[in-house]
């Protein structure tokens, strides 16, 4: 690595000061940081919420229930959360009955057809009503868990057929309360005992301790006319749900739900570029790290995908075509970005972890990751 050239990132960084007000770049290359700097008013112990940079957790919950045999990636979610069984696909002629149920597999493929609140469509419409209904009714006591919510969720009607095509969804919120279900604990002790504590991340959790307030890295709005930015209004953290993180969260998303720092999550990518282990401490094995960051995509699915070069395995992005993707990274890398701001890249041939946080209303533009990654894969 030529260490000269990635100074460039702080010349990056430096002409992007208004519309980016603060930021953490970290880069490990062979097991040692060659680079790392805070941008800004964020610190090197910023605590961020990483938004779908949590999915990649949950699916190494889910990979670690798998290896022990308890689940079943071909069972139907509907053995687990009964209200899928009776769940519609929306269609021309109005709600039909799938032509066949949702399976697990279907949900870390986000192929099942299930959508977020606010999508488009019939579907989109039905899921913001369900999960208004379930956000009240958690509050209110009638529903008493996230198992419960998740069920809640069922309320709603499917985009398309299970396995039929490709969309983001609460597939990861869906899939941690199955999670819940098979191993009898709530989805935040499972994750504290089989993956936050293997991997000393002391800092991750579903909500701040209040003696950390100071740290908590400010979330800022979207960018100005001007290319300024402010701190973000009400309306913006309550969209985002980050409007009281110094309390337990109304449901435990598997989705989007997680804060961290840069180091713990340093050290949940070093266990990606170890394919498993840390420390010396197996989390899964070789051969189930590989099923989960291979693509798991058919040639149709990932035209819904929309990723040129890329595929999708276990909710990470899978680099499979560089010179499709216009990259000078390495294929078989592995990336997920957070909607408020964050992206890691782990890329086991290089032996490279890349890694970005910042809190930001409509997230990092890919062009501004495709720059940071660019300039660091142009060091080696």
């Amino acid at each position: 690595m030529n260490i000269r050239k990635l100074t460039r990132l702080d010349d990056f960084m430096q002409k992007r000061a208004a519309s980016i007000p603060g930021a953490t770049i970290l880069i490990e290359h062979n097991g040692k940081k060659v680079y790392e700097n805070n941008f800004g008013m964020d610190r090197k112990d910023s605590i961020y919420r990483i938004m779908s940079m949590t999915k990649p957790i949950t699916a190494l919950a889910a990979m670690i229930l798998y290896e022990k045999g308890e689940l079943d990636l071909m069972e139907e979610v509907g053995t687990y959360l009964p209200a899928f069984s009776d769940i519609k696909v929306a269609s021309l002629g109005g709600f039909k009955a799938p032509t066949r149920p949702i399976l697990i597999r279907d949900l870390i493929n986000m192929t099942s057809g299930i959508v977020l609140p606010g999508d488009y469509g019939e579907a989109g419409q039905s899921m913001s009503k369900a999960y208004r209904e379930a956000r009240v009714q958690r509050r209110s006591g009638i529903l008493k868990s996230n198992v419960d919510i998740a069920n809640k969720f069922a309320d709603s009607v499917l985009m398309f057929d299970p396995g039929t095509s490709f969309h983001y969804g609460l597939n990861a919120d869906v899939l941690a309360a199955v999670i819940e279900v098979i191993s009898g604990t709530k989805f935040s002790e499972f994750l504290k005992k089989e993956v936050f504590t293997p991997l000393n991340m002391s800092e991750t959790d579903f909500m701040i301790d209040g003696d950390k307030a100071f740290r908590q890295a400010v979330m800022m709005g979207r960018p100005d006319a001007k290319g300024k930015v402010t701190r973000a209004d009400a309306n913006t953290l309550a969209r985002f749900e980050m409007e009281a993180p110094f309390d337990r969260p109304w449901y435990e998303s598997g989705g989007i739900g997680l804060y961290s720092t840069v180091e713990d999550y340093e050290h949940f990518c070093q266990m990606l570029l170890n394919k498993g282990s840390f420390h010396g401490k197996e989390i899964i094995g070789r051969r189930t790290f590989n099923f989960m960051t291979s693509n798991h995509l058919t040639y149709d699915q990932l035209g819904e995908f929309g990723r040129e070069g890329y595929g999708y395995g276990c909710y990470v992005n899978v680099l499979m075509d560089p010179v499709r993707a216009a990259s000078n990274g390495a294929a078989g890398s592995i990336e997920v970005t957070g909607e408020a701001g964050t992206y890691m890249c782990v890329d086991p041939e290089e032996d490279l972890i890349i890694m970005y946080m910042s809190q930001i209303d409509g997230g990092v533009d890919p062009a501004f990751i495709r720059g940071i990654r660019q300039i660091v894969y142009g060091a080696m």
